[in-house]
């Protein structure tokens, strides 16, 4: 086992899950908390490069914890080390990205509170709406032309009878 203990309060447990083949308090080895001559509790490590490796530690709650820590397990190899910072890593970007995504939301919530709740916002909301559905009209307008247009070159009776008359329109009649 690799012991670090501090009685200065510069080492700190590390953050651990609950594991319930490895919990509770160890009675049975000889590595008591110093300070308080206690048994330990045993915890499995879930930060950093310790991920996953159990621990014993002082039984204290957090004020009142000296900081004994007892690793059982030896450090991971530097591959595995590695892979642990990378996966930790995409935890705190992803972490970052939803953060973002919660204050964006947030932000547009606000906007739209504040809108509802400003009478002259909405004034303009509704000129801007009234512009809009009178582009849209036009827009309407013009896609019918377009739309008789094309059904009057789809027949073809209808559409050889105006091409014989653009023809004569724009050619002059021979002498």
């Amino acid at each position: 086992m690799h012991s670090t203990s501090s009685t200065d309060g510069l080492n700190q447990v590390p953050f651990s899950v609950e594991d319930p083949d490895y919990q509770g308090l160890e009675l049975d080895l000889i590595s008591p908390c110093e300070k308080h001559d206690m048994a330990s509790e045993r915890l499995v490590a879930f930060e950093g490069t310790d991920t996953g490796r159990r621990f014993l530690a002082c039984a204290q709650p957090e004020g009142e914890n000296c900081g004994f820590v007892e690793w059982v397990d030896h450090q991971w190899p530097p591959t595995m080390q590695n892979a642990l910072l990378k996966l930790w890593a995409m935890v705190e970007d992803s972490k970052s990205a939803r953060m973002n995504d919660n204050l964006e939301s947030a932000l547009t919530i606000h906007h739209l509170t504040e809108e509802k709740n400003n009478p002259e916002a909405n004034y303009d909301k509704s000129e801007l709406v009234a512009d809009m559905k009178a582009e849209m009209a036009k827009k309407d307008a013009e896609s019918k032309k377009l739309n008789q247009k094309y059904q009057l070159l789809r027949s073809p009776g209808l559409a050889s009878a105006s091409v014989a008359r653009l023809a004569a329109a724009v050619k002059p009649p021979l002498p």
